[in-house]
This record gives structure tokens, C-alpha cells and sequence, in this order.
């Protein structure tokens, strides 16, 4: 039956529960701003009644656990959406840092280099006889040269952050999967002997949501409370045992550089998928953004040099070639075919000419090299040279080709229907052929006098502008985007296309930062400390507390009387 001591006993319970209730509710008010941390409960029950014959006499609260609350399909739609979050955050930064890069629209930019080069060009085919405009022309070619040098090597730089940025994000990568490992030791170790892991949760699902956000991952929860996690479908953590990241040189991601480093596992070197994340998205920008930018660079780069030198190369300025010179692109091998050589600029069959001039100006031979684009080498052409008696050429190690003129004599190319003469860079307006390795021929940096104005023959034509007109007029010509566009229309649409990516990826940026709020709003109202509703419970367990022992009090007025009758 109840006693008065009995009564103690209930009262007793009841204030170890409402203490460790209060002692719960402090622990949650002092995390309120712990990152990660999540609120926690007092699971209380009855303890087991006393039976009786009239009925079941109850013995007072018992604690059954103390739970964390968290809704575990909210943590997986969050790190479902994390990695996207990741990703777009990357390379929305990225997309700032590469229009900062080409300064458009303004008077710094390629786009305003490239007008004044056209527009110095037309004032040198309306007054080709005179060297200022032709030293102003060269001025006007090393900007525009310098500038895409410049936007060349700002993309490099670029491309060389990102790599070592997917460098130190590995270290990041594991360092979390080491500690999650470890988490997950420790808990199974304390719940396995029936104690509370709860701190410990909230801190491996803080890790882990660190990690969802530079990598996709999915995660499972064993039994024993270990998870695991996989990347791309690989298990990188399974219990305690754990797989590491590390980085290994790929030169086959972009054979411009040798560098750029591929993810994989450090046990094996497979490669690693990495689908979504931050990390994702430095791979996205260094092998596809970047990649297309500077290629779009190049060909521009290409294209604008070969038009001119196609141009160039087979007009004559106020004065001649008196020297020997040389051609400005090498070939790999010199003894096959030039076709087979990987040259920037196709070569057909056909012919060019090497005309010879006299001390006093007059043509005295005309030298026509025949070009078989399936088996001319560059030998074969440095021997047809050779061959006649008014030059000497020869091939070097390094795959260039050198022409002498005999002593006295002067010359000029003329007649290219091959297209040998850009392919190669012999008396070209610029020389190489990509964004950085543009530049003007130092040879007319030196002497403007042989910059090409003209196609006549007769060089005391000094006034023949038709080269220099035909060079202007490539302005307007469609030469890019497989003759559709013109060079300035080229590069505009470059630009507009970089915008267009930079405002998409800050649109999709906004809305997954829209997501991943929304999602972490509605985990911080299931397992978030509210201050209020912690207040309130303070008042409440403090009432319990009060009651039970008003309880004691009582029964203690009971006993005392008691004693008294006695």
C-alpha cells in the first residue's frame, strides 16, 4: 500500500526529473548560437506502479532519454541541394573575376585597341608614303597585340588559381572525412553502452553538411549509429575506415597545360567522380569556361593575324628585303609534308614567288616555288630556293626557314596562292598566332619602311596603296565564325556571351541561396532552440520542481504529527 514514505519517494523522483529537465533546458539556451547544435528533450514516463488489490498505486516520473530533435529527411533535401549551392557560389565569383578581366565596354579594352588599329590602317592606305603614319600604324598593332597578350595572361592566371585552389580544397575534403570517421567511432562506442551521443551527432552532421557543400555526397545511417558516405557512388566512409582525396598532374586535360591537376583516390589513383560542389564548380570554370574564353581568344588572335599576313606577306614596302630573313612559325618536321605538320593555317596546292631586285630598283627575276599540299616539305622548299642563283636558304634545327639574298640584290614575296607564306610567318605584319604569344614583326618595329603597301612590281610606285586598302578593308570583312562575322562582332558576341553566363549564374545563384534558406528555416524550426518556448519550459520545470517539494513538506507535517500521537 502507499505510505507516507512512499510519498517521499514520488515527490523525490519527480524533482530529479524536473532538475534534469531544467539542466536540458539550460543546455539549450547556452547553444542557441552554437552552429549545428540541436534542441533537446526529456523523454519522461512513469515508473512501474505498486499493485494493490484495489488497484494500481503509481510511483512517481521516471527519464526514459534525453532526445535530440532533428527530422533526418530534412538534413538529406538539404544536402541534396548544398553541392548546388556550392557549385554556382564558385563560379558566380569566378564570373565577376573574368569580366573584370576584359574592361568592356571602355577605352582600355581589346575592343577599343582593335578600332584604332583599323582605323590607323586606313591612314596609312591614305598616305602610305608617309612614316609617321606608318610608325603609328606599328604603335597601333603592338597595343592591339599587348592587349590580348594582357586578357591572355590575366585567363592563365586565372586558370592557375583555380588549379591550386582544387589543390587546397583536398586537404579540406579530407580532413572532414577523417573527422567524420572519428565522430562516427565515438558514438558507436558511447551509445553501445546505452549512453547519450547527442553533442556528438549535431557535430558529425555539422561536418558533414560542411562536406555536402564542396562535394556531393549521399549519406546512410547504419544500426549502430556510424554513417556512411559515398561520393559518386564510391564509399569514402564506412564505419571508421575512411578513403581519401589527393591530386595527380593530367597534362591530357588541356595540353596547353601540363599542370592542371585531376582528382582521385588516394589508395588506388581512380578517378574520382565529382558531380556537384564547390569543387565542381573550379573544375567547371578551369576546364570549361576558361577553356572556351581563351580559345575564342585564340582564334581570334589567329584569324585577325592571318588575315593580315595573308595580305602582308605578299605586298612590298618602300624598301625591300636586302638581308636575310626568317620565317617566324617553326615546323615540327621539316621532312614531311607541311600539311602533316599541325600548322595554324591550312595549305593548299599552288605556288608563291620570290622576286629579285637590282641595286637600282629594276626586276631581273622572277622565282615561282610549286607547293604539293600532300607531299612538299619545308626542305623541298628551302632546296627550290636554294636552287636558284640569286638566293641561299636553308632549313635549322628548330624547323624555320632562312632566305638570303646574293650579295646586292634585294627581294620581295608576291603571288601566294598556297597559303606556305602565313603557315609559315615569312614577312608576316604579326608574328605567333594565339592571345599570348601575339606581336608585330620586330623587323618592321625596326625599319616601318617595309611594312607592305602595295602589290605592284615596280617599286617606284611608291603611292600604290592596294595592299594597305585591302588590309583596312578587313574591318567590314567577315573573316570569323566560319565567315559569318567580323572581328569586332566576334569578340562583342565573346563578351555578350560571358554577361549572358555571369547574370545566369547570379540568377540560379539567388534561387538555390532561396533553397538552401528555406530548407535551413524549416530544419531550425524542427530542431532550433526558440528561446521563448525555453523560457517558458524554465517556468514550468521550476513550477514542478516547486510542487514536488511541496510535496516532501507536506509528508514531512504528516510524519511529524504522526510521531507526535505516538
Amino acid at each position: 500500500m502507499g505510505t507516507l514514505f512512499s510519498a517521499l519517494d514520488i515527490a523525490r523522483a519527480g524533482m530529479l526529473v524536473s532538475q534534469v529537465q531544467l539542466d536540458v533546458t539550460g543546455h539549450n539556451i547556452a547553444n542557441v548560437n552554437t552552429e549545428g547544435y540541436s534542441r533537446q528533450r526529456v523523454e519522461v514516463t512513469t515508473r512501474l506502479p505498486n499493485y494493490r488489490p484495489y488497484g494500481a498505486i503509481g510511483r512517481g516520473p521516471a527519464i526514459s532519454d534525453i532526445r535530440r530533435i532533428r527530422e533526418t529527411f530534412l538534413d538529406q533535401i538539404f544536402r541534396e541541394q548544398n553541392p548546388a549551392l556550392g557549385r554556382t557560389e564558385t563560379i558566380a565569383n569566378y564570373f565577376v573575376r573574368i569580366q573584370d578581366i576584359f574592361q568592356e565596354p571602355g577605352d582600355t579594352g581589346f575592343s577599343a585597341h582593335l578600332s584604332r588599329f583599323f582605323d590607323a590602317l586606313q591612314d596609312f592606305a591614305n598616305n602610305v608614303e608617309e612614316t609617321p603614319v606608318r610608325v603609328a600604324l606599328v604603335q597601333e598593332g603592338e597595343a592591339l597585340a599587348q592587349s590580348l597578350n594582357e586578357i591572355a595572361k590575366q585567363i592563365y592566371l586565372l586558370e592557375s588559381n583555380t588549379n591550386e585552389e582544387i589543390r587546397n580544397t583536398i586537404p579540406e575534403i579530407n580532413s572532414l572525412i577523417t573527422r567524420i570517421a572519428e565522430f562516427n567511432k565515438t558514438i558507436r562506442d558511447t551509445e553501445i553502452t546505452g549512453k547519450s551521443a547527442n553533442d556528438l551527432r549535431d557535430n558529425r552532421d555539422l561536418l558533414i553538411d560542411q562536406l555536402s557543400k564542396i562535394v556531393a555526397i549521399t549519406t546512410r545511417e547504419r544500426d549502430d549509429g556510424q554513417v556512411e558516405v559515398l561520393l559518386g557512388g564510391v564509399q569514402i566512409i564506412g564505419g571508421n575506415k575512411y578513403r581519401t582525396l589527393s591530386t595527380v598532374v593530367n597534362p591530357s586535360i588541356d595540353p596547353t597545360r601540363p599542370d592542371f591537376l585531376s582528382v582521385v583516390f588516394s589508395d588506388n589513383q581512380e578517378q574520382a567522380i565529382i558531380a556537384d560542389g564547390t569543387l565542381a564548380g573550379l573544375i567547371s570554370i578551369r576546364d570549361t569556361e576558361l577553356r572556351r574564353i581563351k580559345e575564342e581568344l585564340n582564334e581570334i588572335a589567329r584569324v585577325v593575324a592571318g588575315s593580315i599576313n595573308k595580305i602582308h606577306s605578299q605586298g612590298r614596302g618602300l624598301e625591300l628585303y636586302g638581308n636575310t630573313i626568317q620565317s617566324t612559325i617553326s615546323v615540327s618536321d621539316v621532312t614531311i609534308p607541311l600539311a602533316d605538320n599541325e600548322l595554324p593555317y591550312s595549305i593548299n596546292n599552288g605556288s608563291f614567288q620570290l622576286l629579285t631586285y637590282d641595286n637600282l630598283g629594276n626586276l631581273i627575276n622572277t622565282l615561282n616555288v610549286t607547293i604539293n599540299n600532300s607531299s612538299t616539305s619545308l626542305t623541298d622548299i628551302a632546296n627550290q630556293i636554294d636552287s636558284n642563283p640569286y638566293f641561299s636558304a636553308s632549313v635549322d634545327a628548330d624547323g624555320y626557314l632562312t632566305v638570303t639574298p646574293s650579295s646586292g640584290y634585294s627581294f620581295r614575296f608576291a603571288n601566294d596562292t598556297s597559303g606556305v607564306l602565313v603557315a609559315i610567318g615569312m614577312n608576316p605584319f604579326f608574328t605567333g598566332y594565339t592571345a599570348s604569344t601575339l606581336s608585330v614583326n620586330r623587323d618592321l618595329i625596326n625599319n616601318p619602311r617595309l611594312i607592305s603597301s602595295g602589290y605592284s612590281t615596280n617599286i617606284r610606285e611608291t603611292g600604290d596603296n592596294t595592299a594597305s586598302l585591302a588590309m583596312a578593308n578587313l574591318r567590314s570583312q567577315r573573316i570569323l565564325s566560319d565567315s559569318t562575322q567580323t572581328a569586332d562582332e566576334y569578340y562583342q558576341s565573346m563578351i555578350v556571351e560571358i554577361g549572358i553566363n555571369a547574370r545566369a549564374n547570379l540568377d540560379v545563384l539567388e534561387m538555390e541561396r532561396s533553397f538552401i534558406n528555406d530548407f535551413n528555416r524549416r530544419r531550425q524550426e524542427v530542431s532550433g532552440v526558440n528561446l521563448d518556448e525555453e523560457v517558458t519550459n524554465l517556468i514550468l520545470f521550476q513550477r514542478a520542481f516547486e510542487a514536488s517539494t511541496r510535496i516532501i513538506t507536506v509528508t514531512d507535517r504528516m510524519l511529524d504529527a504522526l510521531l507526535n500521537i505516538i
